[in-house]
């Protein structure tokens, strides 16, 4: 979660940022107050906290301060993609090598529906590899 800076709440603070939003008229817009309340703010030194607060969000240290945010976001969304894609490709892996695994139990038919009587040598020789795989 993204949060402004709690020192913010400066009448100095509020005076910089109206002069890089341009001007009383635009903040007085955007904060939708007179522009007469702008100046009576910082000619008393008391400015809202909740105003500094709304404008630090549309200057250019709020902006940046919400692009960090996001772009570490993207980041560690990416790395838990590639985790969990690596997880996926190992669970993958160890099924394939239970499944060669399977000797069946004393109570199976004879027969499978493929029509194998008994494991062929080359299943043997896959499962062992798949297991060295997976548990190397």
């Amino acid at each position: 979660m993204i949060s402004a800076p709690e020192n913010l709440h400066y009448p100095d603070v509020f005076k910089q940022f109206v002069i890089e939003l341009g001007g009383h008229k635009r903040v007085a817009k955007k904060l939708n107050v007179t522009e007469r309340t702008i100046w009576r703010w910082i000619a008393e030194n008391s400015v809202p906290k909740m105003a500094v607060m709304a404008l630090f969000w549309e200057t250019q240290y709020g902006q940046s301060m919400i692009e960090t945010d996001q772009r570490n976001e993207i980041v560690l969304l990416r790395t838990r993609i590639r985790i969990l894609e690596d997880q996926f490709i190992r669970a993958k892996d160890v099924i394939t090598g239970m499944r060669l695994l399977n000797y069946g139990t004393a109570n199976e038919p004879y027969f499978d529906e493929h029509g194998e009587f008994t494991r062929s040598n080359e299943a043997n020789v896959q499962s062992e590899q798949v297991m060295h795989k997976v548990t190397g």
